[in-house]
């Protein structure tokens, strides 16, 4: 049952202990100690969650916890209510650095379909004692897999495409304006979980020099082992490697039912997956058709 916010304030008064490690209980999960504010003083994040069953909570407040000196009882800073219609359920909790530049820190809500495969990541951040909401990433393959680039100050997570096959890509997103804004490249690196795709082709396939495609580069016999290295869905193409090394360009459209993904030259069938597909010998995993394109 969810309570109340003046409630969940005399309840978590009620609840302090053992702070220094995550814990749970039927309503509420607390983080370890972070400076979020990066003002000197260390907080912690408390998460209310209705209990459905031993694995399964569904968040419904944030609010952000300090100690008040000589003071026993914890004080708040700020709470927010966490929107959840689709019964989303808690994974974990972490405090990211976006940008080691700016004054904050981010906190990351992970969660997780109760009804079908799905992950989704929230965001949020402290900022003059005010707890405020970000923006969230959704369609994510592996929550293990989200991370900060320390190179380049961007959130990278994984997510899935049927561009021009069903694949994995990351997405890049960086704080500007007080908001999570991506910044994925119109081009990106295509692979099975970190793993290259290696198709082998079922016919000949004309492979071109350049993304205007009127130079041709080399021919993939049938038989033949091609390498998928990264794709642009905005400019339908996939870039391809042969066992040799050489890099080509093969350019990609809808078939005609738009229901799949095929090379131009073949523009009738889908690229791999059928008998006479162009390719063979993908990997598939369900995946929510109305993101089919996903880059």
């Amino acid at each position: 049952m969810k309570v109340t916010a003046i409630f969940k304030k005399i309840y978590s008064s009620l609840l302090f202990f053992t702070i220094l490690t995550t814990i749970t209980n039927a309503q509420t999960i607390s983080s370890e100690k972070y400076d979020l504010d990066l003002n000197g003083t260390k907080e912690w994040i408390q998460l209310y969650v209705d209990k459905i069953d031993k694995n399964t909570s569904l968040p419904t407040y944030m609010e952000i916890k300090y100690n008040v000196p000589g003071d026993i009882v914890p004080a708040s800073y700020d709470g927010i209510d966490i929107q959840n219609k689709d019964e989303l359920a808690y994974s974990k909790l972490k405090v990211i650095d976006i940008n080691p530049n700016d004054s904050q820190k981010e906190i990351m809500l992970m969660l997780r379909g109760t009804k079908i495969f799905y992950n989704e990541v929230r965001l949020y951040s402290l900022v003059n004692e005010k707890l405020h909401y970000l923006g969230k990433v959704e369609y994510i393959s592996d929550l293990e897999n989200v991370g900060v680039n320390k190179k380049t100050n961007r959130l990278e997570v994984m997510s899935e495409t049927g561009f021009p096959i069903q694949s994995t890509y990351y997405r890049k997103f960086m704080i500007s304006g007080g908001k999570l804004k991506e910044t994925t490249e119109n081009e990106v690196n295509i692979s099975y979980f970190n793993k290259k795709i290696v198709l082998t082709a079922q016919k000949s396939i004309n492979v071109y020099a350049n993304t205007k495609f009127d130079k041709k580069a080399y021919e993939i016999k049938v038989g033949e082992k091609i390498a998928f290295v990264s794709a642009n869905q905005k400019s339908g193409y996939a870039k391809v490697q042969n066992s040799k090394g050489k890099i080509g360009y093969i350019q990609i459209t809808l078939t005609p039912d738009k229901y799949a993904y095929a090379i131009k030259q073949y523009p009738n069938v889908s690229i791999e997956g059928d008998s006479d597909s162009p390719f063979t010998g993908g990997i598939h995993w369900n995946y929510n058709k109305k993101n089919i394109g996903g880059i």
